[in-house]
């Protein structure tokens, strides 16, 4: 027998179990994803609810001919669509409560899960690897290479405090505690580590990680930065200078980890890696031109009422619209423990979202992003404010459930295409940058807004992007000459040498002066 207090609801923050009772459940559910679960339906209810029956034919046609057939209508939610058919052909409520369960696993997870079946004690390093797995699909820390200890792996318990006698075990330990649950981070260290343990196969380094040297590790670095190497198999193009120095970050990272924790006797990767130089050279290139940006917002503007109403269209535009006014990143805006959520205050709507780090950063919204988010609301059955007690994602897929990162981006991508497919055929350029842009691009939009139109001070643009350091976004000052070239017109201007001098600007020099106001050969 299902007892719905088995699922949590792990949308919400803490997560909550689902009532216990199957009636609290079917109205629990039918409140958090705005559906309705399960309906029974007869004439008595049907007048009642709507007042008259022409009014209850106009909202509900499908139970009123069920209900003109003598028959008592039921109306359910069944993988992700409504359905309404007769008494006798509905499943028990029960059973849809028990189905819509398992199949939004993502939102309700069992309260108590299976244990897992026990084939004996898990080894680390190279004898817990799974040989039916692809080589660059099973976790790092079971690499063969990493199997064992090195030279300089502390031997004495008492100073070692990670609690692994295994290189392989103690990478693993490293990614859980700093990859801060992000998927993102946690494939770029892999990525990282993995590139160090190829490179010293190709070369015919013996490991473990504990056993390099300092020799070592700068002849990986050195390797790393010459210009047209030749990658290895596993390491694909040769890398920015950007990616060289964050390469040797997250290798300074994984060192340091292991010797503050004890595990290793030395840093040999000490100030090797430093990210210093990586936020300075931070300059964003994938910038949107004028026409491509006065094609956004035209494609914005045509979706505000009318056509917008329409359920998938006005989630697309309140997509587009809350990364191009907001500058979240992609999966910041993807539905993740209870968040992102939005918050209606006095003075105006607040968007909070779980940044880097899992960190979380609230970000106010403009009127004109509020717009687009209240007409999504409507469509989707929402009143156009969000209560406080509200546990709705904030961006839905058709099942109901909070749309993912491959969902906003493939929102976003059609969108743009959209946008290039209405531009003008002299409009080449902005075309081709439609057709290639992604959501990120609406990120450095932002960025450049901020910094550049707006003069925003340096830490608040900082805040409301999420960077970690104002060196990042300071990088956005770099986007375009136009400013500077300003900057050194109205500082060195182009005057004839008969005009007097203003008192607050001196007199160029003779040789930059220029007779009549004439630019002389």
């Amino acid at each position: 027998m299902l007892d719905p207090s088995d699922y949590l609801d792990v949308a919400i923050d803490p997560p909550r179990p689902v009532p216990s009772d199957l009636r609290g459940a079917i109205a629990y559910l039918s409140a958090a994803l705005n559906v309705p679960v399960y309906e029974t339906w007869t004439p008595a209810a049907l007048l009642e609810r709507y007042g008259s029956m022409r009014a209850a034919k106009t909202a509900q046609p499908e139970v009123f001919a069920l209900l003109l057939g003598g028959d008592v209508a039921v109306r359910f939610w069944d993988l992700g669509q409504s359905r309404t058919v007769g008494a006798a052909q509905a499943p028990t409520a029960e059973a849809v409560v028990g189905r819509l369960l398992r199949t939004l696993r993502v939102r309700f997870r069992p309260a108590h899960p299976p244990a897992p079946r026990e084939h004996g004690p898990k080894q680390a390093g190279a004898a817990a690897i799974r040989p039916d797995l692809h080589p660059l699909r099973r976790p790092v820390g079971d690499e063969p290479w990493l199997s064992g200890t090195g030279r300089f792996y502390n031997r004495d318990l008492s100073t070692n405090t990670l609690g692994v006698s295994d290189d392989g075990a103690a990478v693993h330990r490293f990614l859980q505690e700093r990859a801060n649950g992000s998927p993102h981070t946690l494939r770029a260290y892999t990525s990282e580590i993995r590139g160090l343990i190829r490179r010293c196969e190709a070369n015919g380094v013996a490991g473990p990680l504990s056993a390099l040297t300092r020799h070592t590790l700068l002849d990986y670095r050195d390797a790393r930065r010459k210009r047209g190497e030749a990658p290895t198999e596993h390491e694909g193009a040769t890398r920015s200078e950007a990616g060289q120095q964050r390469a040797m970050a997250v290798l300074r990272s994984l060192f340091g980890f292991l010797s503050s924790t004890g595990y290793l006797t030395s840093n040999p990767c000490a100030r090797l890696g430093h990210t210093a130089a990586v936020r300075a050279g931070f300059r964003p290139e994938r910038i949107l031109p004028a026409p491509a940006i006065e094609a956004i917002d035209r494609w914005l503007r045509e979706r505000i009422g009318g056509i917008g109403c329409q359920p998938d269209v006005a989630r697309r535009a309140a997509i587009v619209a809350t990364y191009r006014f907001t500058g979240v990143r992609l999966d910041e805006l993807a539905s993740r423990d209870g968040y992102p959520r939005l918050s209606a205050e006095p003075g105006g709507w607040t968007l909070t979202v779980r940044g880097k780090g899992r960190k979380k950063r609230p970000v106010p919204l403009p009127d004109i992003c509020t717009i687009f988010l209240k007409q999504y609301r409507v469509a989707c059955g929402l009143p156009p404010t969000p209560s406080p007690a509200e546990v709705a994602a904030l961006i839905r897929g058709k099942r109901g459930i909070g749309l993912g990162p491959s969902g906003l981006y493939r929102e976003v991508k059609a969108a743009f295409r959209e946008m290039a497919s209405a531009m003008p055929a002299s409009d080449t350029v902005a075309h081709l940058v439609l057709e290639s842009a992604s959501p990120h691009w609406l990120r450095h939009l932002v960025g450049k807004t901020l910094v550049i139109d707006k003069k925003v001070p340096l830490p608040m643009a900082a805040a409301l992007l999420g960077h970690g350091s104002v060196v990042t976004t300071a990088g956005y000052s770099q986007t375009d000459l136009s400013e500077l070239r300003a900057v050194m017109q109205e500082s060195f201007p182009v005057r004839s040498s008969d005009d007097a001098p203003q008192p607050e600007q001196p007199l160029i020099p003779l040789r930059w002066q220029v007779p009549d106001g004439r630019i002389s050969p």
